[in-house]
């Protein structure tokens, strides 16, 4: 459609955008070209007063891993979406509990460019020329979706369905456009690629003590804390809805505590900053254990009831004594204390192969301390207890020694210790950085400790809360029955499949830190997966098609230059499914447009709160979008049609023994009819989950609704009037915890663990792989969520609208660069090109871009992760215990901070 702008329509859209209104008028006559329309606004004034009147307003929220999950109307006249403001109607949790409200904040507002912007997929789109090169050719629906579905028959034919890749991040922020892809998946037997752990959002730590992936306390939560201490996180950039809950605890006299690098927003309004230098986390944390343990700080009662730190030890192997040490048959997962009242080694109740389901000690009066002797299957053995082993351990990280390491003096170190332990209920809020270091399992675990020592576990008010990532899918029950309807799927890791698929020079072969021999293991044990599986020998098999949605691997990539190189060229077919042109979509072969949040109904929740709340259609998809689910749901009647026309409606899964029937996967995708349109897939994932039973979704859209309850998938329950806050089922309940002890476990007997020497939380320094003077650091930003927002021209004005990165004032006088500069960052892996800030707040030696920006909006197309290889922990690779591989649960995180630059001015 060619479109005319006579003078008068060109003065409206100008006077519309000098007044920086969200609705474009220029999209507007693109999007709806009716004359009636534009003539009811004689001029800019009009424009700006009809702003404020509207035909309807719908309820929606934002797509987004960004965690908020905030409830916003949308306001629509004649058919277009004019602006959306904060929906402020969430239910009080109980009268001296603050509301939520309102929830929201400045890159929410501006959403609805999105949906009239430049950056909007309008029509399926074929690659015309070389992957990147930005020549596409707007082809149909139907011949796009019949390429498409004979490239996946053509790959399931020669090859098999574990050569086809799936990549879609956070269900929580819209289950059902996530099912969409996985319940396709699913139903041909491809492989189903992780997010929380490849984005490095996954605390391995968690896992490791807690057996959970993470269980958090709503940010409501925090106002009965007495003692926060933000480690690594900086809630008034990050977690804009939820930061007024912090300063309500400080309110009502709750003592802050900012741990940073960087003085930041955050730390302003902190009672007390402690510049750490960055990476040594674990250092501090230990040190201030050293100061609980050696001055008895602990809660006795809570440690030896609630932790592993009673049971007994091998001192000759270090391992856990095991009724199987003992007695013939015995169980490999039973354990002993030794108990002060008969002075014997006697079995624990709640471990996992414990008959006795709970925590409770009964006549038991564990010691903690000591060295014993036992007589075992072979002979007499010393042990002793996880605790002894522990202070032994933590003598050498007194605070005098840390302060060496960590830049905190030992007098503050010895004040946190001393403040955290005697000041109840006491919390850490846990963020992204801190967890994205190469030991981002020994920082966790280190600080677990703390709140464990301390009794702060299954506390309101206390614990370790982590909030890096919408990965609460409060009613997973149904979730999980929606996109994966076969009981046999192909789960992987995606740091694993990158790494290996993408060829990664990290820098660590021949180092003791080099990971092939560990993943080569792992693998052939079978402990991690590793698709395609390889054969004829080989360990693996170089992967064919690549399917996205919902999310932008390649832009987000650790190590993105390096798959450009040496995965993109293995993968015949590459797909992205999206409303915008990021950068996935440019280097994919085919682009197909989808339905923004405020074009499709579907579900979002999140950890911060305890409520669900819907995404409804504002409008109905504009140009040819559609929502994720009819795009699958039409990829599947397409598959089914293409393989009835080519006579291959059936193929053998050899791994999972069963025979997948194309000639129906239409009705499969749709459960026979009953799951259509999205609505209904929405309404079946409320049906299927204890959180959720009972709410209809159309109640949903009035307002949101609390969880009824919590299933056994997480920790506490979900009580009216309360605050949630995790393993209240453990403290309150003694329910055991889904470890291997049934403890918070802190030591790992595990071979590897071991033989690295981290059986215990122990302090490794950050990675020195690369010989360059300035740390490279690439947080979460205030004025994007990963990629999404960094093309919005709102969010542009407040960020010099351009790639930046941030410089303390020594290191950039020391290179001649001045603010405003346009300068250079580089290492052995890649460089960068930016513009240049001076910042104050920074600590020397660190360099910062917050992340986010798109390949395309840098010369030469690199970006935050040019400088940046994927690096894989061996310790992530293990199976024991509680410790399997399952998807975001446990597996090798995306780390990326362990990495050095320089930079130097552009000339």
């Amino acid at each position: 459609m060619t479109l005319k702008l006579n003078r008068r329509q060109f003065l409206k859209a100008a006077g519309a955008a000098a007044l920086g209104l969200s609705l474009d008028l220029r999209f507007l006559l693109q999007a709806r070209a009716e004359p009636m329309l534009i003539s009811d606004y004689r001029s800019w004034e009009d424009l700006y007063r009809q702003k404020w009147t509207w035909d309807k307003i719908a309820r929606s929220s934002h797509s987004i891993n960004c965690t908020g999950s905030c409830s916003w109307k949308v306001f629509v006249k004649d058919g277009i979406i004019w602006r959306e403001e904060q929906a402020a109607d969430y239910p009080a949790i109980s009268p001296d509990i603050p509301d939520l409200n309102p929830r929201g904040c400045n890159k929410g507002a501006c959403y609805v460019e999105y949906v009239h912007g430049d950056q909007r997929v309008k029509y399926p789109l074929k690659r015309a020329g070389a992957r990147g090169e930005g020549k596409w050719q707007r082809i149909s629906w139907d011949q796009a979706l019949t390429e498409i579905a004979d490239k996946i028959l053509d790959i399931l034919q020669d090859y098999g369905p574990d050569y086809l890749t799936f990549f879609s991040p956070i269900p929580a922020m819209s289950p059902v456009s996530y099912a969409a892809g996985g319940r396709l998946a699913t139903l041909l037997g491809g492989v189903i690629c992780s997010f929380y752990d490849w984005y490095c959002d996954l605390p391995p730590g968690e896992p490791i003590t807690w057996g959970v992936q993470t269980d958090t306390a709503e940010a409501a939560d925090w106002v009965h804390s007495r003692y926060i201490v933000l480690w690594g996180s900086n809630p008034n950039v990050t977690r804009i809805p939820d930061a007024h809950f912090l300063w309500e605890a400080k309110y009502r006299g709750a003592k802050v505590v900012s741990i940073s690098p960087d003085y930041n927003p955050s730390s302003i309004h902190a009672d007390l900053w402690v510049g750490i230098k960055p990476g040594t986390d674990a250092a501090l944390a230990l040190a201030m254990a050293h100061v609980i343990v050696k001055e008895k700080l602990y809660d006795e009662p809570y440690v030896k009831e609630q932790t592993d730190l009673p049971l007994l030890v091998r001192l000759d192997n270090k391992r856990f004594l095991r009724e199987s040490d003992l007695t013939e048959n015995g169980s490999e997962e039973r354990f002993y204390v030794w108990d002060r009242k008969t002075q014997s080694a006697r079995l624990v109740p709640g471990s996992t192969g414990s008959e006795q389901k709970t925590l409770e000690l009964g006549d038991l009066d564990p010691v903690l301390e000591g060295t014993f002797k036992v007589q075992t299957l072979q002979g007499e053995v010393e042990v002793t207890t996880v605790f002894e082993l522990l202070k032994r351990s933590l003598e050498k990280f007194t605070p005098e020694a840390m302060a060496k390491e960590c830049g905190v003096h030992a007098s503050v170190i010895e004040r946190l210790a001393r403040e955290f332990a005697q000041t109840k209920p006491a919390m850490i809020i846990h963020g992204a950085g801190t967890n994205h270091w190469y030991h981002n399992d020994l920082n966790n675990r280190s600080m677990i400790l703390l709140v464990a020592l301390t009794g702060n576990v299954g506390k309101r008010g206390g614990g370790f809360n982590h909030y890096v990532g919408q990965e609460k899918i409060w009613p997973i029950a149904g979730w999980k029955k929606l996109a994966f309807p076969r009981p046999k799927k192909r789960f992987q890791n995606t740091t694993l499949w990158s790494y290996v698929h993408g060829e990664i020079d990290d820098r660590l072969r021949g180092t003791e830190w080099d990971p092939w021999p560990y993943i080569e293991e792992s693998v052939k044990k079978g402990w991690m997966p590793l698709y395609p599986k390889g054969r004829n020998g080989k360990l693996y098999d170089d992967p064919k098609a690549l399917i996205v949605w919902r999310g932008n691997y390649l832009n987000q990539a650790k190590g993105n230059e390096q798959l450009l190189r040496n995965l993109w060229p293995k993968l015949e077919l590459i797909v992205d499914i999206n409303h915008r042109m990021d950068a996935t979509a440019l280097y994919s072969d085919y682009v197909l447009p989808a339905a923004t949040s405020y074009e499709k109904y579907d579900l979002n929740s999140s950890d911060l709160h305890t409520f669900i709340h819907p995404l409804t259609p504002a409008v109905e998809p504009m140009f040819e979008a559609k929502s994720d689910w009819q795009i699958f749901r039409a990829l599947a009647k397409k598959i089914e049609e293409r393989a009835k026309a080519r006579g291959f409606t059936r193929y053998r899964d050899e791994d999972f023994g069963v025979e997948v029937d194309l000639s129906t996967l239409e009705a499969q995708f749709t459960d026979n009819g009953k799951l259509v349109d999205d609505k209904a897939a929405a309404q079946f994932i409320l049906d299927n989950a204890d959180e959720t039973r009972g709410i209809q979704f159309d109640e949903l859209i009035q307002q949101p609704r609390r969880f009824k309850a919590a299933s056994e998938h997480w920790t506490s329950d979900v009580e009216p009037g309360k605050t949630y806050a995790p393993f209240l089922r453990m403290t309150e309940k003694k329910h055991p915890y889904p470890t291997l002890t049934g403890r918070q476990q802190f030591y790992i007997d595990h071979p590897w663990f071991i033989e690295l020497g981290e059986e215990l939380p122990t302090y490794k320094p950050p990675l020195e792989i690369e010989k360059y003077p300035l740390r490279w650091n690439t947080p979460h930003g205030r004025w994007n969520i990963h990629s999404t927002w960094r093309d919005v021209k709102y969010m542009l004005r407040l960020n010099r609208g351009m790639p930046v990165v941030y410089l303390n004032p020594e290191d950039a006088r020391e290179r001649g660069i001045r603010d405003g500069d346009m300068v250079r960052v580089f290492n052995d892996f890649g460089d960068l090109v930016a513009n240049a800030r001076i910042y104050p707040n920074a600590p020397r030696g660190q360099i910062t871009m917050y992340h986010g920006w798109e390949l395309y909006q840098f010369p030469d197309r690199s970006n935050f992760q040019a400088t940046v290889p994927i690096r894989i922990k061996p310790t992530q690779l293990v199976r024991y215990g509680h410790l399997k591989f399952a998807l975001n649960y446990w597996g090798p995180t995306g780390v990326n901070r362990d990495v050095r630059v320089d930079v130097e001015k552009v000339s």
